[in-house]
């Protein structure tokens, strides 16, 4: 158990071993109001008996008010405005003497959505306990917590801590296989590396290509750990692995928005927008990166036969195509959806399919099936999720993805 915190074992989580919203479809395309501000400095404020700072990755705390010896406040603001109502925060506790410190997170356009998790080392990590939390039940824009201090420094985040260089390193890691490519498709406001993993398992062997993309908003890092499993099941070493793989190519693009993630953003990029509203645009250089990995789909080079795009909301679901729009592979989403429900108890992992139709708004479903009449799905992932049951879910969706493929491809 972890010191003096009174966490809940049972929702313990490490990320990646040793590398350790309302739904994310709302809100319009913005205006592009200009790069945002740099990240602040590493200090914020000190009590008596602890010190904070947001000096780490993906830390975010807009402003800081001691309140007492043993309280302060914290304040959350947005990157800019309008957004989504996914309010990150991310910040470290230094003790100065044992005791404790009252903290209460106030929100400016929003309102309290992730419940705090603790974690001395950045790795695993645990919710903090009910009774040590208290949401203001009128409009939720202020959160109370109770942190017990002990001797040993420790994060306090909406989510686990997953920043853009684990993302990295995991890319790389993949990247070690002989039949997969690491390439850098472009570079994001701050010069961050845009990785896209290609697998091929017979280069000179003409295959259509499944595609996935994820990290699109920063604080929705549940989409992130299903990418991961999700990933590492379809390029395992069972059978049905190498039978899809004999049959399909893959591109990954696995962090659209490392700046965002970097900076605790809560939806947007660093210049400012929504990167699932600007397909189409294509204003953005991450989202003109990833266009630019398309291209080889609209000269012919290549066919492209699935596309994902894996995000976190406030419960497990799937925005996919309706029935009755044509797609290739036919009925792809129903099949797949009611395959994976035969296969998950609803008590270890239940979700819903929601069927949108075709629309306006710039987002990934609607540009990708729009212009390759193919399947695509936004990938919703709950926020509090059981990790084990994230880890569980994605095996099973990856395996019935594969066989639903391999058998459309075979009837093609």
């Amino acid at each position: 158990m972890m010191e003096n915190l009174n966490m809940r074992l049972n929702k313990s989580v490490s990320i990646l071993g040793a590398f350790a919203l309302a739904a994310c479809a709302t809100s319009s395309i913005q205006e592009n109001t200009g790069l945002l501000p740099a990240l602040r400095a590493a200090g914020l404020c000190e009590t008596d008996n602890a010190a904070i700072s947001i000096e780490h990755a993906t830390a975010n705390v807009s402003d800081c008010r001691v309140v007492s010896d043993t309280s302060l406040e914290l304040m959350i603001r947005p990157e800019n405005t309008p957004i989504n109502d996914s309010p990150w925060y991310g910040f470290r506790v230094d003790p100065k003497i044992p005791g404790i410190l009252d903290i209460t997170l106030s929100y400016e356009g929003g309102t309290h959505r992730y419940h705090p998790k603790v974690s001395y080392d950045g790795r695993s990590w645990d919710w903090l306990a009910q009774t040590q939390i208290d949401v203001d039940e009128d409009n939720g824009q202020t959160a109370s917590i109770r942190l017990n201090l002990g001797q040993r420094p420790f994060f306090v985040s909406a989510q686990e801590i997953f920043t853009s260089e684990k993302h990295d390193r995991w890319a790389r890691k993949l990247a070690e296989r002989s039949d997969t490519t690491l390439s850098e498709i472009g570079r994001s406001h701050d010069g961050h590396p845009l990785l896209m993993l290609e697998v091929e398992t017979e280069p000179d062997t003409e295959k259509p290509y499944v595609m996935w993309v994820g990290r699109q908003h920063p604080p929705e890092v549940t989409g992130a750990l299903f990418l991961i499993s999700f990933t590492e099941t379809i390029l395992g070493d069972s059978g049905l692995s190498q039978k899809f793989l004999n049959r399909f190519n893959l591109l990954i693009v696995p962090n659209m928005n490392p700046d965002g993630v970097t900076a605790g953003f809560w939806r947007h990029n660093k210049g400012g927008i929504d990167l699932n509203r600007d397909w189409g645009p294509f204003t953005q250089p991450e989202t003109q990166a990833v266009r630019s990995a398309l291209e080889r789909f609209e000269t012919g080079e290549d066919r492209i036969a699935l596309f994902l795009d894996f995000h976190s909301t406030k419960r497990n679901l799937l925005y996919t195509q309706t029935d009755e729009e044509p797609a290739s592979p036919p009925m792809f989403a129903r099949d797949w959806a009611e395959a994976v429900d035969e296969r998950l108890d609803d008590e270890v992992y239940s979700f819903t399919r929601e069927p949108r139709p075709m629309s306006a708004r710039a987002i990934s479903k609607n540009y990708m099936y729009k212009n390759y009449g193919i399947a695509a799905i936004t990938f919703e992932v709950g926020d509090a999720t059981d990790r084990d049951a994230v880890r569980e879910g994605a095996i099973v969706f990856a395996e019935e993805m594969m066989k639903i493929m391999i058998r459309a491809e075979e009837s093609r």
